[in-house]
C-alpha cells in the first residue's frame, strides 16, 4: 500500500516475494498498447487470434480472421473480459508476433525497474488452462483453507514462484512500479477508471453495441466511489487486485493485493482503506510562499537573498509520530547569475522521513535582484526586503506629489488670472486708440 502523492510505502507484507501473478502480463499489455498505438488505430484479427477467440465462449462478439476492431474495444475486451484473443491481436499489431511482444514486455519491465519480473506469455488464460498448477501452490492453498477453517491466528507462509512458471512471475513491488507508469498514461489510466461502458463495433452482420463492465466495479461501489481506479484478475495461481483512490480523510493511496487461488480480495482491500484513517493522518509539510529557515543564498554580484518555498506539499505520517528527521538538506548552485526574479527556482530542500523516503520541495528567491548594481537598483532591493520602509517612502512620495500638484494648480490659476488681466488691458488700449483716432479726424 502506497501514499500515491509521494509514492511512500505505508504498509507492506510479502511485497518482495516472487509470485506467479498472470495479471502482470495484462497490465503490461495495457501499458504498451496505450503508449504505442494511436487512439483511432484498428486492430486486425489474424488466423491465430481468431482461433483463440473460438475458446472464449463467455464473450458474445466473435473475432474472425480478416476483421478489424477499434483499439479501445480490444483494450476493454482484454482487461474486462480477460480475452487472450485480444491480447494476441494487440501483440501482433505492436510487435508483429507474440514472441517479439513478450520480448518487448520484458524490456519494458526492466526499463521500469521491475527487476524481479519475468513474463512468459501474453495469452495467460490459455497458459493457465494448458498447464498444471504448481504443487507448491496447490499445497499452500490446502494449508490456507485448513488455516481459515481452524480460525487460526496469523497467516501461513506463501510459496514463491517455481522455475516451471508458464504465465508470469513478479513481486507486488514490481507491479506497483508498473501501476505507477499506467497512472502516468492518460489512456491506460482511463481504462482502469471505468466501471462500465457501451461501445459500438462493426461486424459483418451489422453494427453491435457491446456493454463492457469492469470486473472491479463492485469494489468501487462498496467503497462509495472513494476508489477511482480499480481492476482485478482472478487466477488459479495468484489473483491480483489493484486500486487507487482516497480515504474518508482524504489520504490518497494505491493498493495492490495478491491472493492465493481465487480467494476474494475485495474485503481486504476495503479494510485497508478503512484502517489507513485509523493509523495515519495528513499534515502540512510546506506552503508556497513560506520562508525557508535556512541560510540566504548569494547572487553573482555578492547580493544576498532569502529563500522561500515554491510548492505546497502535504505528507502522510502515523498519528503518533511526525515521522520526520530533523535534518534538512538544501541542494543549490550559488552564486546565481543576474537578474534573479522573485519565485525563480534556485534549488531544492529535501525532507527525509524516518523510513528513508526523501521529499523534494522547490525553493527560490523571495525578492528581485536586478542585473545592474547602481543606486536605483540597490534602493529597489532594499525596499523589497523592508516593506515598512517601502510603504513610508511611497507615502512621502504621495504627499509630495499632492503638494506639488497643489502648487502647480495654484500657479496655473495665477497665470490664467494674469492672462485675463492682460487681455482686458489690450482691449482697453485698443478702444482708446480708436477713440483718439476719431477725435483727430473731426
Amino acid at each position: 500500500m502506497l501514499d500515491s502523492s509521494l509514492r511512500s510505502e505505508l504498509y507492506a507484507k510479502n511485497s518482495e516475494i516472487v509470485l506467479e501473478i498472470p495479471a502482470v502480463s495484462r497490465l503490461m499489455t495495457l501499458y504498451l498498447a496505450s503508449e504505442r498505438l494511436a487512439a483511432d488505430d484498428m486492430i486486425p484479427i489474424s488466423k491465430d487470434a481468431a482461433r483463440i477467440s473460438e475458446f472464449e465462449d463467455h464473450i458474445d462478439i466473435p473475432l474472425r480472421e480478416g476483421d478489424s476492431f477499434p483499439v479501445r474495444y480490444m483494450l476493454l475486451r482484454l482487461m474486462f473480459q480477460q480475452s487472450d484473443a485480444a491480447a494476441v491481436a494487440l501483440a501482433e499489431k505492436i510487435a508483429g508476433s507474440r514472441r517479439e511482444f513478450v520480448s518487448e514486455m520484458q524490456k519494458t519491465a526492466m526499463m521500469l525497474g521491475m527487476s524481479q519480473t519475468t513474463i512468459h506469455r501474453c495469452d495467460v488464460v490459455r497458459a493457465e488452462r494448458e498447464s498444471s498448477i504448481a504443487s507448491e501452490i496447490a499445497d499452500a492453498a490446502a494449508i490456507l483453507e485448513e488455516h481459515i477453517a481452524q480460525n487460526a491466528s496469523g497467516a501461513p507462509a506463501l510459496p514463491e514462484a517455481s522455475d516451471r512458471v508458464s504465465t508470469a512471475k513478479t513481486t507486488l513491488r514490481d507491479v506497483a512500479r508498473l501501476l505507477s507508469a499506467i497512472q502516468a498514461n492518460a489512456r491506460a489510466k482511463n481504462v482502469l477508471s471505468l466501471q462500465e461502458e457501451l461501445i459500438q463495433v462493426t461486424l459483418s452482420t451489422g453494427v453491435r453495441v457491446v456493454a463492457m463492465r469492469s470486473p472491479a466495479s463492485r469494489l468501487r461501489t462498496l467503497s462509495e466511489n472513494r476508489i477511482t481506479c480499480a481492476w482485478l484478475m482472478m487466477s488459479d495461481r495468484y489473483s491480483l487486485a489493484v486500486t487507487t483512490g482516497s480515504t474518508v480523510d482524504g489520504i490518497s493511496v494505491m493498493t495492490l493485493t495478491a491472493s492465493l487461488n481465487q480467494a476474494s480480495t475485495i474485503q481486504p482491500t476495503l479494510q485497508l482503506y478503512q484502517e489507513i484513517d485509523t493509523f495515519y493522518t495528513k499534515s502540512v509539510l510546506t506552503r508556497s510562499g513560506e520562508k525557508y529557515p535556512g541560510a540566504p543564498e548569494a547572487a553573482e554580484n555578492g547580493e544576498l537573498f532569502s529563500l522561500m518555498y515554491l510548492d505546497s506539499v502535504d505528507y502522510i505520517h502515523p498519528k503518533t509520530d511526525h515521522f520526520l528527521t530533523p535534518k534538512l538538506d538544501y541542494i543549490g548552485n550559488a552564486p546565481y547569475p543576474l537578474p534573479i526574479l522573485r519565485g525563480t527556482m534556485t534549488g531544492q530542500v529535501l525532507f527525509t522521513l524516518k523510513d528513508g523516503t526523501r521529499i523534494p520541495v522547490r525553493v527560490g528567491s523571495d525578492s528581485d535582484i536586478l542585473a545592474s548594481n547602481n543606486i536605483i537598483s540597490r534602493g529597489i532591493q532594499l525596499m523589497s526586503r523592508n516593506p515598512n520602509l517601502a510603504y513610508s517612502i511611497m507615502g512621502i512620495a504621495v504627499v509630495l506629489s499632492l503638494a506639488l500638484l497643489f502648487v502647480i494648480i495654484r500657479e496655473i490659476r495665477k497665470i490664467l488670472y494674469w492672462q485675463r488681466i492682460k487681455s482686458l488691458e489690450d482691449t482697453v488700449q485698443a478702444a482708446r486708440s480708436i477713440l483718439i483716432g476719431e477725435q483727430k479726424d473731426r
